[in-house]
This record gives C-alpha cells, sequence and structure tokens, in this order.
C-alpha cells in the first residue's frame, strides 16, 4: 500500500489526481477521483498496454510502468517529466499563453513541435485530442541555457492517449493510424490559434511548425 496526502499532490485533470510518488521522485501516480473516471482510465491503459508490446519510443510519451495500491484507490504509475534543474516540466499552455516566453523559446518551441509530430507518427502514437495543457515543455539543460540548446527540449505528452472507436483499427493499420494522428494533429493546430488569440506571435508560430 503506498500512502499518498496533500506532500505528494501535483495537481488534478478532469478525471484523476495526480502525486509524486512518495517513493520515487521520478515517477507520479495517477489515482481516479469521480464518476466515470474508471472507464477512461481503463481505455487509456489499455492503450499502453498496446504501445508496450509494440516496444515503441517514449521520447514523446510519458512512459507507463503499471497499477500500485494506494491509500486512494488503484493508482497507475507513469515518468514524472522533470526538467534538468530538478523542477517539474511545465504545460506548454504556458508558454503558448505568454507572448514574451513564446518569443524566448521560439526556435526551441519550433523543432520541438516538429519533433513531437515525427514521434507520433513514427510510433503511430493515437491521441483521442491535442491539448496543451496535457503537453509538458521539457528543458534538458537548466532553463538559462535551454535558449540556445537545439535539441535539448522536447514536447511529452501526460494525458488523454488512446482510441475511443469501437473497434479500434487505426491501432493497428499503418495508414490509418497516420490519417488520424494528421487529423488531429491539425485540429490541435487550430485549436492553438483560437485559445491564444491575445499572442500575435502564435499564427506565424503555427506557420513555422508546418514548413518543411
Amino acid at each position: 500500500m503506498i500512502y499518498l496526502n496533500d506532500k505528494y499532490y501535483i495537481s488534478r485533470g478532469l478525471h484523476r489526481k495526480c502525486y509524486i510518488h512518495p517513493e520515487d521522485n521520478q515517477k507520479c501516480i495517477k489515482v481516479n477521483y469521480n464518476d466515470g473516471a474508471e472507464e477512461e482510465t481503463n481505455r487509456e491503459i489499455a492503450y499502453y498496454k498496446h504501445l508496450i508490446k509494440r516496444k515503441i519510443n517514449w521520447d514523446s510519451l510519458a512512459k507507463y510502468y503499471g497499477p500500485v495500491e494506494t491509500n486512494e484507490g488503484i493508482g497507475h504509475v507513469f515518468d514524472l517529466i522533470r526538467d534538468a534543474d530538478g523542477q517539474i516540466s511545465t504545460p506548454l499552455e504556458h508558454y503558448l499563453a505568454s507572448e514574451q516566453l513564446t518569443e524566448k523559446y521560439y526556435d526551441a518551441l519550433v523543432s520541438s513541435f516538429k519533433n513531437l509530430k515525427k514521434a507520433l507518427l513514427k510510433d503511430r502514437i493515437i491521441t483521442m485530442t491535442i491539448k496543451s495543457k496535457n503537453i509538458l515543455f521539457q528543458h534538458q539543460v537548466t532553463p538559462e541555457n535551454a535558449i540556445e540548446s537545439n535539441g535539448k527540449n522536447r514536447l511529452i505528452i501526460i494525458d488523454n492517449i488512446g482510441n475511443a472507436t469501437f473497434i479500434p483499427v487505426a491501432n493497428y493499420l499503418g495508414f490509418m493510424a497516420t490519417a488520424k494522428i494528421e487529423r488531429t494533429w491539425q485540429r490541435f493546430l487550430v485549436a492553438i490559434i483560437n485559445e491564444n488569440k491575445q499572442n500575435r506571435l502564435i499564427k506565424k508560430l503555427v506557420q513555422d511548425i508546418n514548413s518543411n
């Protein structure tokens, strides 16, 4: 039994709360906290198991390690994404909401977006939706050097993966997975523009992300 309390609490989403793992601060534990959460969690965990069987590269996705018993019910263990300075990485939405931060990390954001899409296509990782609040922008070097360190930043999806289709053939057929990922990606970029209209750099950022 693993005991969770406010000391380890990180945040909560629509269905789950997230805690630092009390026995391993490089991992986190997600636990359900409301009705309806179990179905969503079971769907996502089934998809993680599918990815594990396929032996994907976990560079763009928080790795899943399995279930554990906690005082708040069954929890699920994932990598806890931290920056090089040890701080928990910040959601992408933070960098897109601030024009100053977008400008500061502009080149790193463009390359990280492109690398994320390449990784999703390469490993055929299907997401329900892609939302900037469910992606962390990780600095793999200290933040002071992150701007100049091309390739030392990455975007990592931490939630909302999988396929809600009753018979998820896209999980298994490469061309269908590619088409689904492309559609979801373009909807993601449109959402970024609509959600950050106050940021004058966002449209240009999306154009550069889409460029070859």
